[in-house]
């Protein structure tokens, strides 16, 4: 199944470290992204809108403690989970740069209390199967060649009952023609264009970013017969198409005409998978479901225990550290590729 190569990964780490450097500690490395105040404006959008849609969760019974957040970034959307929703959880994403971020955020928004955050691969989540009631993301899975292998992930570790809730994924634009290659999205070219040049573009031109220059995948072509294929693994499924002012469901839209609209003109998808089952207590703490990534990819569900500044596979001893508040949670194969100096720095911690 394709998955994501080891240089998108690399790319998406390196990216996010240049944006940390320009948003956090204020160096100009691009011209053509958020400054430090763009960003905090963006994310407080971000943020409003993340508190008003999990309001709606919760006030239809749906479990969100413990959860995971997955690409979870600057965690500015979990910040709204523990803080407003008060709900415990997890953020993982594959930056450490955007974790570590989290404390300067915590202080630019007023929040308190932080979420757990782990540095790991989507591909190979460190939780044990079947053990998180609700999984959520936000403009992630389009990174990814296809979004199925994730979404099976995360079916396997949700819990009998558990919930998936995406959104801001963009969906295949047929009616589309590339004559002409556009500015930067986030360039000042770009968002002071007339509404005239912004629909010109929208139909004719070729979308660029400095996400692909670094190498990472902006997968903005995914067809609505592919984001099916990538949600039938769960067994009730409530998604929907939007673009503007209107709105459809995937699977059983009450408006043709608004279905064949939304797949000429693309848009976003979004919405709520469940996997079948009793959901249990939700007395589960998020720490008891870590195992060690390493075991796991091989099959071997392994727990991790705490030990100082990192955490150990009780089984095979593997040692798993613990920077700046960020815990390392990928197979040693994996963390040797993405991060060698923390990698290196643990075998030499375990030989001496």
């Amino acid at each position: 199944m394709n998955r994501q190569h080891i240089i998108n990964q690399k790319g998406e780490i390196e990216f996010r470290k240049n944006l940390y450097l320009q948003q956090v500690e204020g160096k100009t490395i691009f011209h053509d992204e958020f400054d430090t105040h763009g960003i905090e404006t963006i994310l407080q959008k971000r943020m409003n809108n993340t508190l008003q849609q999990m309001t709606e969760l919760k006030e239809k019974r749906i479990t969100l403690s413990p959860y995971i957040e997955i690409g979870a970034e600057r965690r500015q959307r979990s910040l709204v989970m523990e803080n407003d929703l008060s709900v415990n959880g997890a953020a993982v994403d594959i930056s450490f740069d955007m974790l570590k971020s989290c404390e300067y955020y915590k202080k630019v928004f007023n929040k308190s209390k932080s979420p757990l955050r782990i540095c790991c691969d989507a591909n190979n989540l460190p939780f044990m199967s079947h053990s998180i009631p609700f999984i959520f993301c936000y403009e992630t899975l389009h990174h990814f060649p296809q979004p199925t292998p994730v979404t099976q992930e995360i079916f396997r570790v949700l819990s009998p009952g558990g919930r998936f809730f995406f959104d801001e994924e963009p969906f295949k634009q047929v009616f589309h023609f590339s004559l002409y290659k556009g500015k930067k999205i986030y360039s000042n070219h770009s968002l002071e264009r007339s509404k005239i040049k912004k629909i010109l573009d929208y139909f004719f031109s070729v979308k660029t970013c400095n996400e692909v220059e670094y190498g990472i995948i902006e997968n903005d072509d995914i067809s609505l017969r592919t984001w099916k294929q990538a949600l039938q693994i769960f067994q009730e499924k409530e998604i929907y198409l939007r673009k503007r002012k209107f709105q459809v469901n995937l699977y059983n839209p009450d408006s043709y005409f608004a279905y064949f609209a939304a797949y000429l003109l693309g848009g976003i998808v979004s919405g709520v998978c469940t996997k079948t089952g009793s959901i249990g207590n939700g007395n589960l703490s998020i720490y008891n479901a870590l195992i060690c990534p390493s075991c796991g990819e091989s099959g071997d569900e392994q727990p991790v225990e705490i030990n100082n500044d990192s955490f150990q596979c009780i089984r095979c001893s593997k040692t798993y550290p613990i920077i700046n508040d960020v815990v390392f949670l990928f197979s040693y194969k994996k963390l040797e590729e993405l991060y060698p100096d923390i990698f290196n720095t643990i075998l030499n911690n375990t030989s001496k």
